[in-house]
């Protein structure tokens, strides 16, 4: 099998000495994915808590981006960082991991949201769970709207070729990106407020939306985003992956599974990576079919990136 995952923390959550991305005691590591895998891509987002950072936020940003490219230079020889087409193509014929780079709060990066594209980001979202200069997180105020900076953010994001990620997004700054640009989009890693009521989860008009443009919506693993009670399991992810599929979106629904983001809240009998297979079984046994499993698990999101990722 194929396996290809809209967002993970790991470059980030990567902290114990002796760890590395190849092996590591986080939920996420490349010798593990190799044990199923035979071609993956990867979305890697980098972020840390802003409420929690002491020195000025480029110093913070600085050293969390260094560490992110050393973790990743350290497996040059089985993972390859994509920017544009060419280097995902590349990178899947050699063998290699393709792994992309995501911002997850973009004002973590202070004034180097300017050169995001020349750091080798392909995506970004404008706000965590809190209020910035941008605007405003679904956690924190699902009212507020762009901030006339985040405006003039996202036409910059757009002018580099910046996939826009609205996972994070209060639903008024989702409203506002629709009317600001017809690209697609993306939500990275957010399930179904229908059936799970949280804030973090989309809307259905939202889904509705991002299917329209051509975009792609990440299952999240989060066990509170999936169900509650004391038994979220397996039928709980296939529920928001089905709810999808019925709105036409076929061709949207991936993995974006928040791993090293989901302070192992998982549902049952899935403990990291190393479940995609029984996640796998699972899609083909409730009657998703060889075909569309591929597409959800590999297929969608190669072709997504492949399409939106710039030529040169």
């Amino acid at each position: 099998m194929n396996y290809f995952d809209a967002h993970a923390d790991t470059l980030t959550e990567i902290q114990k000495v002796g760890d590395t991305l190849a092996k590591n005691t986080c939920d996420l590591d490349l010798e593990r994915v190799r044990t199923f895998a035979g071609s993956y891509g990867q979305v890697f987002a980098l972020w840390t808590d802003r409420k929690r950072l002491q020195a000025p936020l480029e110093e913070e940003f600085r050293g969390i981006y260094d560490r992110a490219i050393s973790l990743l230079t350290e497996q040059s020889e089985r993972v390859c960082l994509c920017q544009k087409q060419d280097d995902l193509q590349t990178a899947l014929s050699q063998g290699k991991t393709a792994a992309l780079l995501a911002m997850e709060d973009l004002s973590l990066m202070g004034g180097k949201a300017e050169q995001i594209r020349q750091l080798g980001f392909t995506s970004a979202m404008l706000t965590w769970n809190y209020e910035n200069e941008y605007g405003y997180g679904a956690a924190c105020n699902q009212d507020g709207k762009l901030k006339e900076k985040g405006r003039e953010m996202v036409k910059r994001l757009l002018e580099q070729q910046i996939v826009l990620d609205v996972s994070h997004l209060s639903d008024g700054g989702v409203e506002d990106l629709f009317q600001m640009t017809d690209r697609p989009v993306i939500a990275s890693h957010s399930d179904v407020r229908e059936l799970c009521d949280r804030p973090r989860n989309l809307r259905r008009d939202h889904i509705q939306e991002i299917i329209r443009r051509g975009g792609i919506i990440g299952m999240n693993l989060f066990r509170p985003f999936l169900g509650s009670g004391s038994h979220v399991g397996m039928d709980d992810l296939l529920r928001h992956m089905d709810y999808i599929l019925e709105l036409g979106g076929e061709n949207t629904l991936v993995m974006g599974t928040d791993l090293d983001g989901c302070d192992k809240l998982f549902p049952d009998k899935i403990v990291g990576v190393e479940s995609v297979p029984a996640m796998a079984a699972a899609m083909r046994k409730s009657g998703f079919g060889e075909t569309l499993t591929e597409k959800i698990l590999f297929r969608n999101a190669l072709n997504f990136w492949d399409q939106n990722l710039p030529a040169e």
